[in-house]
């Protein structure tokens, strides 16, 4: 008999069960914490032991696949654990944060929300292309409306009315009763010595007192119970549902008291919406949509695969894509997202092709098909792991790696632009349809060539605010999207180094790829001339339309820079190349206002988004324009995935033979169908 194994690893316990294949529960094995940004060490290993538990429990049965929710999942480790269980288990991996894999056991791929509570609060909505997750702060911060914040709102109450009358409300003897604690005064050891999940399971005391009539305790529920209600107001506002919507409720503090749920349903009925409430289901059984939905989609969409490896060299963008419609009826559900390293011999090849030193035609031939050879690998890995034959992909749409990129030109050097990774091959390996060379016909049409990914912004992101998105990766570019606008209205340019300087600047002191999470940078102090040089630099001070890459910011340039200034410290050297990509966004932004630009947010993807000193700088200096600074995760997309999902787009834009360009972004005289089409036979 076959199985599957969903895992739920929460703050509190980690459960594994195994689903026989018409979906029937055949074995549970529990195990203790599973969040992984509690207790990294101690998560992974009941993870691991709950699963190895329910296999022994199976043996005369094949595993089929395994499908993990986990607390605290760090976005980019994601790829790396699913590596890991792969080699364990030898089966198709899933993992997704824990409140995904809860929102798909109960709605799949429909839309709805999922309202969360236990040791910290989660909510979480799909509306058509949009999505948005608020709370999921708990042993951070703590979340308002959890189960630790009722605790803590339950001594916090209780000490004002001790210090007011000298009494102790009742559920608060009983709190100190279940701690064997025989003064109010004791509750400040508890506190201080122990995580918010131990706190959070003294909720249910004040949650059973409330059931019971206990004013006090009501009291406290029902400030809860608003709280939860004005989050979900906020989340149906900004994801725009309109008409009916189905809602389900899950997690200890409001399975254990309809108090709470029956508040917020009345509130909610209030005010005029429409709730159709859904039953909870074990979040362990999103396990069968992972990997039995693929086969029941729509007929009307099509699967394709996008590639995408920047200039920051830090892997191939590997996203399997559902994508159906053109120009703005364009639909595209992400169905996986992975980046796959590159072998290193042939990333050693690659550094050596960008470094503008001599190369041999030969060497550039060979390295052409041998990154055909790769990126056709990152394609049958992707969809083997999604049980999707290359063959059925309705096409493959391959940036190709960037080798050379010229937009301006002289009498010595031709406009052009380069891109490498044989598409021949990925057709042949894959036998399926390849989409590619983008950039050259935009830079035939007197355009730059850069950057593309407007359009698809354009599809994606459109509504009722002002915004510019920016992505961080090897460069640096934004797209304004206008209020409202029309697709004539959008503009974009490249404005500088994104993590590209950074990244050289940490490999030469450190041999090191990246500074993982800023903290280099953190460690640092600015040095203002070296500041004020780089942002006297030829190109931050050009008007757009304008495109970069390696020929101005790469290793080049910016060894010149750290030979410079060699007596100042390494660290300080990467915070102001860090301060340098903060400033160059700051003021293009800057100008645009002047310019008499509305911009009411910034949305910020790419690799740089995890590189949380250079985000908070970008917030310090736009606090003052009033611009909000938000991330793609904070909207519930993938900053990684978006350059790839972009390139999905436009090869389908190419094969509908619609344009896919944006002149007012790229300055091309007129727009043009992007893109070279390789058939697998």
């Amino acid at each position: 008999m076959n199985y599957f194994i969903g895992v739920d690893a929460g703050g509190t316990k980690t459960s594994a069960i195994a689903y026989d294949e018409a979906q029937n529960k055949i074995a549970e094995v529990n195990k203790g914490p599973g969040n992984l940004s509690v207790n990294w060490e101690e998560a992974y290993n009941n993870i691991k032991l709950s699963i190895d538990g329910v296999i022994e429990k199976q043996k005369a049965n094949e595993l089929c696949g395994i499908a993990i929710g986990i607390a605290g999942l760090p976005a980019n480790k994601q790829t790396v654990l699913v590596e890991q269980f792969k080699l364990y288990y030898s089966v198709p991996i899933v993992i997704q944060s824990d409140y995904l894999l809860a929102y798909r056991s109960i709605f799949g791929n429909d839309n709805g929300i999922l309202l969360v509570g236990g040791t910290g609060v989660v909510i979480y909505g799909e509306n058509g292309m949009k999505s948005l997750k608020l709370g999921g702060w708990g042993h951070l911060l703590g979340d308002e409306g959890s189960g630790y914040d009722i605790v803590i709102r339950t001594i916090r109450s209780s000490i004002d009315v001790y210090e007011s009358s000298g009494k102790v409300p009742v559920v608060m003897r009983e709190l100190l009763d279940r701690l064997e604690m025989d003064d109010l005064e004791s509750i400040k050891t508890f506190i201080y010595h122990n995580e918010k999940s131990v706190i959070a399971n003294l909720a249910p005391i004040v949650i059973e007192s409330a059931n019971n009539e206990d004013s006090f305790s009501k009291s406290i529920i029902y400030e809860v119970a608003e709280i939860l209600f004005d989050k979900l107001v906020n989340l149906i506002t900004r994801l725009e549902i309109e008409g009916k919507i189905k809602l389900a409720m899950m997690g200890g503090i409001l399975t254990h008291t309809s108090l709470i749920t029956d508040y917020i349903l009345m509130k909610l009925k209030n005010n005029g919406v429409d709730v159709e409430m859904i039953k909870e289901i074990e979040p362990n059984q999103a396990v069968h949509f992972y990997f039995n939905s693929l086969n029941e989609q729509d007929d009307s969409y099509q699967y394709a695969v996008g590639l995408m490896s920047g200039t920051s060299l830090d892997g191939i963008d590997t996203v399997l894509c559902r994508i159906k419609g053109v120009d703005e009826e364009t639909t595209v559900d992400v169905v996986d997202f992975k980046t796959y390293p590159y072998h290193p011999t042939t990333l050693e090849r690659v550094k050596y092709m960008v470094s503008g030193d001599l190369i041999h035609v030969s060497q550039l031939s060979s390295l052409n098909f041998e990154l055909g050879y790769e990126y056709a690998s990152c394609v049958k890995k992707i969809c083997q792991e999604n049980k999707i034959a290359t063959d059925q992909l309705a096409y493959i749409a391959s940036h190709g790696q960037t080798i050379f990129h010229e937009a301006a030109g002289d009498e010595e050097v031709y406009r052009s632009t380069l891109q490498l990774g044989e598409p021949s091959v990925i057709a042949y390996q894959t036998q399926a349809m390849v989409v590619s060379n983008f950039r050259e016909k935009d830079m035939a049409a007197r355009g730059e060539g850069a950057p593309l990914v407007p359009f698809s912004e354009y599809i994606l992101y459109r509504d009722d605010k002002a915004k510019i998105l920016l992505n961080i990766g090897g460069i640096g570019n934004l797209t304004y999207i206008p209020k409202e606008g029309e697709l004539s209205g959008l503009f974009g340019f490249d404005v500088g180094p994104g993590n590209m300087m950074i990244n050289e600047a940490v490999n030469y002191f450190y041999d090191l790829d990246y500074d993982d999470g800023g903290s280099i940078a953190n460690k640092g102090t600015l040095i203002n001339p070296l500041l004020d040089e780089l942002m006297s630099h030829w190109f931050i001070t050009k008007e757009p339309p304008k495109s970069s890459g390696r020929d101005e910011f790469g290793r080049d340039f910016t060894i010149q820079t750290i030979e410079k200034y060699q007596d100042a410290k390494p660290e300080d050297i990467i915070h102001t190349l860090t301060a340098f990509t903060a400033n160059t966004v700051n003021k293009h932004i800057n100008d645009l206002l002047l310019d008499g630009y509305g911009v009411e947010q910034l949305i910020i993807s790419g690799g740089g988004v995890h590189n949380l000193t250079l985000v908070t700088m970008l917030k310090e200096l736009l606090s003052k324009q009033s611009v909000e600074v938000l991330t793609q995760e904070e909207l519930g997309f993938s900053s990684d995935a978006k350059e790839a999902i972009a390139f999905v787009i436009l090869a389908n834009q190419t094969l509908h033979q619609k344009a896919g360009n944006v002149p007012t972004v790229t300055g091309a005289e007129k727009p043009v169908i992007l893109g070279s089409i390789t058939y697998p036979k």
